[in-house]
């Protein structure tokens, strides 16, 4: 039996010959996906590209199987919630499949006229596969924001940036080098625009210091009046993803008594769960002076959604 399932876990990684890949609508939007985030994981791209993720498991292994796209082999500790990392489970078995472009991939996506960048293929191995749950959790914010653009008439998710090109730099003298959000965001509403600044906290940092820095930041990048400069919009909102309702709760605390009430006012903050359904109107989200919890964006600015929505994508 052993020897058996060494054989299987060998063949996840390992191509079938395969000819040229048919260029099928579904196919090309998950290659552009990856074009732009540079890693993902299976039900990720389910959910941005296709039906199920039985579909998607079927593109991305012919995608695979055509040199396309790899398959990032990593341990299931690695993508393990804080909670859960001392679970000796967690040592047997893979993580859900995570994908990359290849070579051929990043090559096709530019010849069929990608507008954007495409992200070149990350640099994670053994030493530094523990960071991959957090820049998986960070896409997770991405695909909430694409789902909700296509539940909502009228929204779209206009700009997306994350890692180093999402940093802001400051002058010199306003305070820190640069503010370091995980990602900053356009959102465009039927008649706003919601500019967002992301932070996702999974719980793994101890103590006030790393907190205190970004509250130090983002004071700094608020009073400057540099944001209309970097977004062309002014009143930004940081997007804080907690693990859940205690750490969520805890970090309001955090920031109501170490910001200025005008900063604190910012800050809206919700547990991971949030992102599951794409809801904008929904009470899901804490403000640190605020008692009770609040919807992202009130019904009247968002619209209502469609009657009859069931979270399909507009691409096959």
């Amino acid at each position: 039996m052993a020897a058996s399932g060494e054989q299987g876990r060998r063949r996840r990684y390992t191509r079938r010959p395969a000819g040229p890949v048919a260029p099928t609508p579904q196919r090309l939007a998950l290659l552009r996906y990856l074009a732009q985030l540079g890693i993902a994981s299976l039900p990720q791209l389910a959910a941005l590209a296709c039906p199920s993720e039985k579909s998607a498991r079927r593109s991305l292994r012919t995608l695979f199987d055509g040199g396309l796209v790899e398959v990032v082999p990593v341990p299931r500790v690695a993508l393990a919630e804080s909670i859960d990392a001392s679970d000796v489970s967690l040592l047997y078995g893979s993580a859900p499949n995570l994908f990359v472009l290849t070579r051929a991939g990043a090559a096709l996506v530019e010849e069929l006229g990608w507008e954007g960048e495409v992200r070149r293929k990350p640099g994670y191995g053994p030493r530094n596969t523990l960071f991959l749950a957090h820049e998986l959790a960070v896409r997770d914010v991405f695909v909430f924001f694409i789902r909700c653009s296509r539940r909502y008439a009228g929204h779209r998710l206009e700009q997306w940036l994350d890692g180093p090109e999402g940093h802001i730099r400051l002058k010199v003298g306003e305070g820190p080098a640069a503010v370091r959000p995980d990602a900053r965001l356009l959102y465009r509403l039927p008649e706003k625009v919601l500019v967002g600044l992301v932070e996702v906290d999974r719980g793994t940092e101890r103590g006030l210091t790393r907190w205190k820095e970004k509250l130090a930041g983002y004071d700094a990048l608020i009073r400057s009046g540099s944001l209309p400069a970097v977004t062309g919009y002014r009143g930004p909102r940081v997007l804080v993803v907690a693990p859940d309702a205690r750490r969520r709760d805890g970090l309001a605390a955090l920031i109501r008594a170490h910001a200025a009430p005008d900063i604190a006012s910012c800050f809206w903050i919700a547990e991971r769960s949030v992102l599951q359904e794409p809801e904008l109107t929904g009470a899901h989200w804490r403000q640190p002076n605020q008692a009770a919890l609040l919807p992202l964006v009130p019904i009247e600015i968002a619209g209502s959604p469609p009657t009859g929505w069931k979270g399909e994508t507009d691409e096959r």
